[in-house]
């Protein structure tokens, strides 16, 4: 008997919420700086652990019905190269210097330990994912989501982060950093021909021109600027003059940070249930969200 075909059109569906609605925990009129952790607001809304170490595809929207002047400031991570080696760097550090105790651990390593870089700036207040009963929201505030450490030959542990400095921690881009300098290409630039003027075909100015312009790169080959962050938009809503931006469209999200400033009267304080996040859908556990590792 012949196999029956499936319905035209059918696909299996994925179970997943990609949707999160966010307040904070300790509302403040002083705090207008806000952060999002999409891992671990999509691992709580998700019951399942989705990792840093991604590029997760994110959007963040407001709602219409904000109080007059309202605006919000969008950062993420700049997604460059230099920041991803860091990431790759560090987690390298990580197992190495984890390894020895992986391996006496065996099968009894924690069984959703994930690399983890703090992010490291002036942030006052983490947002949280809502969760409605009726109309009613109430916050997930559970699991455990920590910082990855390592510990040097003193036994001194110390963590990782993105911006500035402290201790107890490594700056990744400026660990990165020390890691080299561009190399001039060539050391020397060949500014003389040999017999000039007995040739036609090879000129002493181009000799020059080809060989000095563009022997060191188009940016600092000695310096990574440590300036982690790059807006990705500015959202706000003013009724009065009929000129609203909810949304910042998709972009990318290097790790799932995002960094909220608000302002207008929107601050830690007024921020409930009218923020949300929405991360698009994708092959890596329903998102989409390529690995920062490979």
């Amino acid at each position: 008997m012949a196999k029956k075909s499936s319905r035209s059109g059918s696909k299996k569906h994925y179970p997943v919420q990609r949707k999160i609605t966010m307040g904070v925990p300790l509302p403040s009129a002083a705090d207008t700086n806000l952060l999002i952790r999409t891992d671990k607001l999509m691992s709580n809304v998700n019951h399942r652990l989705y990792r840093q170490s991604r590029v997760y595809q994110c959007k963040v929207d407001i709602d219409p019905n904000l109080d007059d002047g309202s605006f919000v400031e969008v950062y993420a991570l700049a997604d460059t190269w230099y920041n991803m080696k860091a990431y790759q760097l560090a987690k390298k550090m990580f197992d190495e210097n984890s390894a020895e105790e992986r391996t006496q651990l065996g099968a009894s390593s924690a069984r959703w330990n994930d690399f983890r870089v703090d992010h490291g700036d002036n942030i006052q207040q983490e947002l949280e994912a809502i969760q409605f009963t009726g109309s009613v929201g109430t916050r997930f505030t559970g699991g455990e989501y920590l910082m990855s450490e390592v510990t040097d030959a003193a036994g001194t542990g110390s963590s990782f982060r993105w911006v500035g400095s402290g201790a107890n921690t490594f700056n990744i881009i400026d660990e990165y950093d020390s890691t080299g300098n561009t190399d001039q290409t060539p050391t020397f630039p060949l500014v003389n021909v040999a017999y000039d003027g007995l040739t036609d075909e090879v000129d002493d100015n181009q000799m020059d021109h080809l060989s000095a312009d563009g022997n060191l790169p188009p940016y600092d080959g000695n310096i990574l600027e440590n300036q982690a962050w790059v807006l990705v938009g500015t959202l706000f809503v003013v009724p009065s003059t009929g000129a609203s931006k909810l949304s910042t469209g998709y972009f990318n999200a290097p790790c799932g940070l995002i960094r909220l400033k608000t302002g207008g009267g929107l601050h830690a304080g007024t921020v409930t249930e009218n923020i949300h996040l929405e991360v698009k859908g994708g092959d890596y556990k329903g998102v989409h969200a390529p690995s920062y590792l490979e």
